[in-house]
Protein backbone atom coordinates (compact mmCIF):
# COMPACT_ATOMS: atom_id res chain seq x y z
CA UNK A 1 0.00 0.00 0.00
CA UNK A 2 1.02 3.86 -0.46
CA UNK A 3 2.00 6.12 2.66
CA UNK A 4 -1.62 7.34 1.85
CA UNK A 5 -3.60 4.09 1.48
CA UNK A 6 -1.76 3.21 5.13
CA UNK A 7 -2.79 6.14 6.81
CA UNK A 8 -6.65 5.70 5.73
CA UNK A 9 -6.44 2.09 6.69
CA UNK A 10 -5.01 2.78 10.07
CA UNK A 11 -8.04 5.88 10.73
CA UNK A 12 -10.60 3.39 9.50
CA UNK A 13 -9.58 1.41 12.41
CA UNK A 14 -8.94 4.44 14.85
CA UNK A 15 -12.71 5.75 14.39
CA UNK A 16 -14.36 2.63 14.77
CA UNK A 17 -12.55 2.24 18.32
CA UNK A 18 -13.00 5.73 19.50
CA UNK A 19 -15.68 8.26 20.40
CA UNK A 20 -15.41 10.91 17.24
CA UNK A 21 -17.54 13.93 16.61
CA UNK A 22 -20.73 13.83 14.24
CA UNK A 23 -18.86 15.17 10.62
CA UNK A 24 -17.38 14.13 7.19
CA UNK A 25 -14.25 12.99 6.56
CA UNK A 26 -11.69 13.93 4.30
CA UNK A 27 -8.06 12.32 2.89
CA UNK A 28 -5.31 14.53 1.82
CA UNK A 29 -2.50 15.42 2.95
CA UNK A 30 -1.07 18.34 5.34
CA UNK A 31 -2.66 17.25 7.80
CA UNK A 32 -3.78 13.46 6.54
CA UNK A 33 -7.66 13.56 7.25
CA UNK A 34 -9.99 16.11 7.66
CA UNK A 35 -12.89 15.76 9.79
CA UNK A 36 -15.76 18.41 9.23
CA UNK A 37 -18.30 18.70 11.73
CA UNK A 38 -19.18 21.68 14.09
CA UNK A 39 -15.47 22.39 13.68
CA UNK A 40 -13.01 21.58 10.93
CA UNK A 41 -10.07 18.88 12.42
CA UNK A 42 -7.20 18.19 10.88
CA UNK A 43 -5.82 14.86 11.83
CA UNK A 44 -2.05 13.73 11.18
CA UNK A 45 -1.27 10.82 11.60
CA UNK A 46 2.06 8.72 11.74
CA UNK A 47 4.04 6.18 13.10
CA UNK A 48 5.47 5.17 16.34
CA UNK A 49 8.99 3.73 15.32
CA UNK A 50 11.09 1.95 18.33
CA UNK A 51 14.34 3.66 16.46
CA UNK A 52 15.02 5.79 13.66
CA UNK A 53 14.55 4.87 10.39
CA UNK A 54 18.15 6.37 9.73
CA UNK A 55 20.07 4.24 11.91
CA UNK A 56 21.64 1.11 10.48
CA UNK A 57 20.80 -0.77 13.48
CA UNK A 58 16.75 0.07 13.14
CA UNK A 59 14.90 -2.77 12.64
CA UNK A 60 13.46 -1.02 9.51
CA UNK A 61 16.67 -1.51 8.09
CA UNK A 62 17.85 -4.83 9.29
CA UNK A 63 14.52 -6.72 8.50
CA UNK A 64 15.69 -5.69 4.49
CA UNK A 65 19.26 -6.38 5.12
CA UNK A 66 18.02 -10.29 6.40
CA UNK A 67 16.05 -11.17 3.26
CA UNK A 68 18.44 -10.05 0.76
CA UNK A 69 20.96 -11.84 3.18
CA UNK A 70 19.09 -15.11 3.12
CA UNK A 71 18.11 -14.88 -0.41
CA UNK A 72 21.71 -14.46 -2.21
CA UNK A 73 22.76 -17.11 -0.08
CA UNK A 74 20.53 -19.43 -1.18
CA UNK A 75 20.69 -18.34 -4.48
CA UNK A 76 24.63 -18.55 -4.18
CA UNK A 77 25.03 -22.07 -2.43
CA UNK A 78 22.44 -23.41 -5.44
CA UNK A 79 24.48 -22.74 -7.93
CA UNK A 80 27.05 -24.45 -6.48
CA UNK A 81 25.65 -27.60 -4.76
CA UNK A 82 23.45 -30.04 -5.90
CA UNK A 83 22.60 -31.07 -2.35
CA UNK A 84 19.37 -29.47 -1.89
CA UNK A 85 18.68 -28.24 2.13
CA UNK A 86 17.01 -25.82 3.85
CA UNK A 87 17.69 -23.38 6.17
CA UNK A 88 15.87 -21.49 9.05
CA UNK A 89 17.94 -18.42 10.31
CA UNK A 90 17.91 -16.03 13.27
CA UNK A 91 19.59 -13.06 13.28
CA UNK A 92 21.16 -11.03 16.59
CA UNK A 93 19.46 -8.27 16.92
CA UNK A 94 22.41 -7.10 19.13
CA UNK A 95 24.51 -7.35 16.43
CA UNK A 96 23.37 -5.64 13.69
CA UNK A 97 24.25 -6.20 9.92
CA UNK A 98 26.61 -3.92 8.12
CA UNK A 99 28.47 -5.72 5.57
CA UNK A 100 25.86 -7.99 3.77
CA UNK A 101 28.63 -9.53 1.10
CA UNK A 102 30.26 -10.78 4.51
CA UNK A 103 27.99 -12.22 6.11
CA UNK A 104 26.74 -14.02 2.65
CA UNK A 105 30.10 -14.98 2.09
CA UNK A 106 30.50 -16.80 5.42
CA UNK A 107 27.37 -18.20 5.52
CA UNK A 108 27.47 -19.97 1.91
CA UNK A 109 30.76 -21.32 3.30
CA UNK A 110 28.69 -22.63 6.08
CA UNK A 111 25.83 -24.18 4.08
CA UNK A 112 28.70 -26.18 2.27
CA UNK A 113 30.44 -27.20 5.38
CA UNK A 114 26.88 -28.34 7.04
CA UNK A 115 24.93 -29.68 3.84
CA UNK A 116 25.83 -33.48 5.17
CA UNK A 117 24.71 -32.96 8.69
CA UNK A 118 21.35 -34.24 9.69
CA UNK A 119 18.19 -32.61 10.05
CA UNK A 120 18.15 -30.30 13.45
CA UNK A 121 19.36 -27.28 15.47
CA UNK A 122 23.20 -26.84 14.16
CA UNK A 123 25.40 -26.05 17.46
CA UNK A 124 25.92 -22.30 17.82
CA UNK A 125 30.02 -23.02 18.02
CA UNK A 126 29.85 -24.04 14.39
CA UNK A 127 29.13 -20.52 13.40
CA UNK A 128 30.71 -18.47 16.33
CA UNK A 129 32.27 -16.60 13.78
CA UNK A 130 29.50 -15.04 12.46
CA UNK A 131 28.42 -12.73 15.69
CA UNK A 132 25.10 -11.35 13.14
CA UNK A 133 23.66 -14.95 13.22
CA UNK A 134 21.80 -16.70 17.10
CA UNK A 135 20.17 -19.34 15.74
CA UNK A 136 20.15 -21.95 12.37
CA UNK A 137 18.03 -25.08 11.81
CA UNK A 138 19.19 -27.37 8.94
CA UNK A 139 16.34 -29.49 7.08
CA UNK A 140 17.57 -31.97 4.72
CA UNK A 141 15.18 -34.43 4.09
CA UNK A 142 12.88 -34.16 0.77
CA UNK A 143 13.73 -31.00 -0.43
CA UNK A 144 12.97 -30.86 -3.78
CA UNK A 145 11.91 -27.05 -3.82
CA UNK A 146 13.69 -25.87 -0.88
CA UNK A 147 12.52 -22.51 0.92
CA UNK A 148 15.05 -21.05 3.29
CA UNK A 149 13.74 -18.48 5.64
CA UNK A 150 14.49 -16.29 8.85
CA UNK A 151 12.94 -15.65 12.30
CA UNK A 152 13.20 -13.28 14.51
CA UNK A 153 12.34 -13.55 18.35
CA UNK A 154 11.72 -10.35 20.35
CA UNK A 155 11.68 -8.80 23.59
CA UNK A 156 8.62 -6.37 24.28
CA UNK A 157 9.57 -2.69 25.59
CA UNK A 158 7.37 -0.34 26.67
CA UNK A 159 6.59 2.97 25.27
CA UNK A 160 8.94 5.81 25.53
CA UNK A 161 7.98 9.26 26.79
CA UNK A 162 10.78 10.97 25.36
CA UNK A 163 10.16 9.44 22.01
CA UNK A 164 6.93 10.44 21.77
CA UNK A 165 8.05 14.15 22.74
CA UNK A 166 10.57 13.87 19.89
CA UNK A 167 7.57 12.74 17.67
CA UNK A 168 5.49 15.63 18.87
CA UNK A 169 8.14 18.14 18.36
CA UNK A 170 8.87 16.99 15.16
CA UNK A 171 4.96 17.43 13.77
CA UNK A 172 5.00 20.70 15.84
CA UNK A 173 7.79 22.24 13.58
CA UNK A 174 5.67 20.91 10.12
CA UNK A 175 2.31 22.45 10.78
CA UNK A 176 3.28 25.87 9.20
CA UNK A 177 2.17 23.54 6.13
CA UNK A 178 -1.03 22.16 7.13
CA UNK A 179 -4.80 23.62 5.71
CA UNK A 180 -6.20 25.91 7.96
CA UNK A 181 -8.33 24.46 10.54
CA UNK A 182 -10.28 25.19 13.62
CA UNK A 183 -7.94 22.50 15.90
CA UNK A 184 -5.85 20.25 14.92
CA UNK A 185 -4.90 16.29 16.36
CA UNK A 186 -1.98 14.00 15.83
CA UNK A 187 -2.59 10.10 15.76
CA UNK A 188 0.55 8.45 16.42
CA UNK A 189 -0.04 5.19 15.46
CA UNK A 190 1.92 1.30 16.90
CA UNK A 191 1.46 -1.09 14.23
CA UNK A 192 0.92 -4.76 16.29
CA UNK A 193 1.95 -6.37 13.15
CA UNK A 194 5.03 -4.33 12.45
CA UNK A 195 7.92 -5.48 14.74
CA UNK A 196 9.76 -2.36 13.87
CA UNK A 197 6.36 -0.54 16.30
CA UNK A 198 5.30 -2.94 18.60
CA UNK A 199 5.94 -1.85 21.50
CA UNK A 200 3.33 -1.76 25.40
CA UNK A 201 2.04 1.40 25.64
CA UNK A 202 1.86 3.01 29.02
CA UNK A 203 -1.51 4.06 30.12
CA UNK A 204 -2.08 4.32 33.71
CA UNK A 205 -0.20 7.69 35.56
CA UNK A 206 1.63 8.28 32.24
CA UNK A 207 2.68 12.07 32.50
CA UNK A 208 0.82 14.17 29.72
CA UNK A 209 2.94 15.66 27.26
CA UNK A 210 2.27 19.64 26.08
CA UNK A 211 1.26 20.83 22.73
CA UNK A 212 0.61 24.72 21.33
CA UNK A 213 -0.03 23.36 17.92
CA UNK A 214 -2.04 20.37 18.61
CA UNK A 215 -5.55 20.34 20.73
CA UNK A 216 -5.71 16.60 20.83
CA UNK A 217 -2.43 14.03 21.01
CA UNK A 218 -3.28 10.53 20.88
CA UNK A 219 -1.22 7.32 20.61
CA UNK A 220 -3.36 4.22 19.26
CA UNK A 221 -1.73 0.90 19.17
CA UNK A 222 -4.01 -1.08 16.82
CA UNK A 223 -5.39 -5.17 17.21
CA UNK A 224 -5.56 -4.70 20.74
CA UNK A 225 -6.77 -1.92 20.62
CA UNK A 226 -4.69 -0.10 23.30
CA UNK A 227 -5.50 4.26 23.00
CA UNK A 228 -3.76 7.10 24.97
CA UNK A 229 -4.50 10.58 25.15
CA UNK A 230 -1.22 11.52 25.76
CA UNK A 231 -2.66 15.37 25.86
Amino acid sequence: MSTQEKEQHYFEMFRKDYSLPAGTITYGDKPDVIWQGERKIGIEITNFYLEKGELDESEQRQRGLRDKIISETQGIYEAKNKKKIELTIEFDKATPIRDTRKVVTMLVALAEQIKEYKTGQIDSHIYQHIPEVSYIYLYTEDCATPKWSGVQLYRGSIMSRDNLIRIVKNKEENSRQYKKCDALWLLIIVDFMDRAQDQEIQIDNFEKVESDVFEKIIVYKTTFPHLLEAK
